[in-house]
């Protein structure tokens, strides 16, 4: 993996779900309100994490192939019914993990420059950010619909940072897909471990694994140590 080796602060760039944030449970709901429009029994939680990490449009394809198929083949018509109401149900049960906010103010004053890499929509990313007090931790953004691509391609990262002088690169992330886009933007990645991974982590190329947010900060700065020997 190749490293950027600079005297610059460091940019550190955050998946939103599933590494800051716990939105599979308004996710689930969403999915078994959808389901139950078209008379499905519903899912749990721990089902619906398996279709998250490609984007909302992907996870209702697999929530309606896990339980029967997609009706008149007609995603559009379910997925358009899905977003409206987990659009105007964002924090309906969506949290921010344990020890997030103050990791985050904490390395605001690092100092860092942070930003946010997202397969999520920009509307209803910004709307759980704020409601939830921790977008005005973030100087950069890269969100589902800022491009037309997704995560992996690292495009998403250097749109994110594209405002930020260069520096040492780490990503933050919680699955397979977080680390392939670390790897394909040429950064140090940090994985969550209690994340929605779809994989074991000897699967996973990482950096350094955490279980708690709080340990995040001790862990960039052994980064940097290395950087800069």
């Amino acid at each position: 993996m190749g490293r950027i080796l600079t005297a610059k602060l460091p940019i550190i760039v955050f998946d939103l779900d599933g590494t800051l944030v716990d939105t599979a449970p308004s996710l689930c709901t969403a999915g078994n309100h959808l389901l139950k429009t078209i008379n499905r029994s519903p899912v749990d939680v721990e089902t619906y994490k398996r279709f998250i990490g490609k984007g909302i449009l992907k996870q209702v394809e697999q929530l309606l192939i896990h339980t029967g198929g997609i009706p008149e083949n007609n995603l559009e018509k379910y997925f358009i019914l899905f977003r409206s109401y987990y659009d105007t149900n964002l924090l309906m049960s969506t949290n921010l993990y344990s020890g997030v906010f103050n990791t985050l103010n904490y390395l605001r004053d690092f100092p860092a420059r942070l930003a946010l890499c997202t397969q999520k929509a920009e509307r209803p990313a910004r709307e759980i950010l704020s409601g939830l007090n921790i977008l005005k931790f973030f100087e950069g953004f890269a969100f589902g619909d800022s491009l037309p691509l997704l995560k992996p391609d690292p495009e998403m990262v250097f749109f994110a940072t594209r405002k930020f002088d260069s520096g040492p690169l780490i990503y933050i992330g919680d699955s397979e897909i977080d680390a392939v886009t670390a790897q394909n933007a040429k950064a140090f990645f940090l994985i969550y471990t209690g994340g929605y991974r779809h994989v074991s982590l000897d699967q996973i190329n990482f950096d350094a694994a955490f279980d708690r947010h709080e340990e995040i900060p001790e862990l960039i700065r052994k980064i940097l140590s290395d950087v800069y020997k």
